[in-house]
């Protein structure tokens, strides 16, 4: 398992349906399970609620199912010890105080009741000292950072002592 936790940060100037779709292939593609996806979105408050909305309407839409399907958009994860795991952390999020916008750990997938399925899964207002905003939760899990501007949201990135990247979401040249 890797330890880093990568970062986008979401401008109010982003285009959100196209950050969106970057963000959803990331963050749920391999099942979460890959070191690039992208766990943590830090986002500009200005924005946050029409992105959270977008965030969850794609993620709902994923069709979830076996890997083999070529219309499965979310396969499942390595084990049941893992799927374990990733819904332990969930559970960590709720009980710490974040905001769960979505929750895929009842997924059921039909023909596959038995799979180590965890569906999309969205935490909203994930403060610091949150351990779930802290850690590699390796899984199909999105957190959302809300800050006031950039410099705000570079802040939180760079707090962050492992990552293997971080991106920007943005339509300035500045930034």
């Amino acid at each position: 398992q890797c330890e880093a936790k990568n970062h986008a940060l979401v401008l109010e100037d982003a285009d959100l349906e196209s950050a969106t779709n970057a963000i959803i292939n990331s963050t749920y593609g391999c099942a979460g399970m890959r070191c690039m996806a992208l766990a943590v979105i830090v986002i500009q408050e200005s924005v946050a609620d029409q992105f959270v909305a977008l965030l969850k309407k794609k993620a709902m839409a994923l069709k979830v199912g076996c890997a083999y399907d070529p219309d499965t958009k979310l396969g499942p994860v390595v084990s049941a010890a893992h799927k374990q795991k990733v819904c332990n952390w969930i559970q960590k999020g709720v009980d710490e105080g974040a905001e769960l916008v979505l929750d895929g750990r009842d997924i059921v997938v039909p023909g596959y009741e038995n799979g180590y399925f965890v569906g999309p899964t969205i935490f909203d207002h994930v403060k610091p000292g949150m351990t779930i905003g802290g850690r590699e939760v390796f899984g199909p899990v999105t957190l959302i950072k809300r800050v006031k501007d950039f410099d705000e949201g570079l802040a939180v990135m760079n707090a962050n002592p492992i990552a293997n990247g971080s991106v920007i979401f943005t339509q300035s040249g500045y930034y």
